[in-house]
């Protein structure tokens, strides 16, 4: 059956719920405390579960083709999500460098 291409998610809440938990962040998975470390994971804990999930996935499947199958969405869906996560973290990211210079 083939469905027409709208942008969004084509997924069940259930299913949804469901790799949300999968993927839950975990501020635990890091211990090392260098700056960028620290950084990366406010950063990350800072996006709404909904990205987070979604840049967690295409961190473990390593394909937004892959991604886009499991969510139910097309590789470009995904794409222009990631592209936004990826600005979102920057910005977080540059916003609290203001303050403390990254170290090398």
């Amino acid at each position: 059956m083939e469905t027409k291409e709208t942008g969004k998610i084509n997924i069940t809440g259930s299913e949804l719920r469901a790799i949300m938990k999968e993927y839950e962040f975990d501020p635990d998975i890091m211990v090392e405390d260098s700056q960028k470390v620290r950084l990366a994971k406010m950063a990350l804990a800072k996006l709404n579960p909904a990205d987070r999930t979604i840049f967690c996935l295409y961190l473990d499947r390593q394909s937004s083709r892959e991604t886009g199958k499991i969510l139910g969405c097309s590789r470009s869906t995904v794409l222009k999500q990631l592209q936004k996560i990826k600005m979102d973290i920057m910005m977080y990211i540059m916003e609290l460098s203001k303050d403390e210079p990254l170290e090398d």
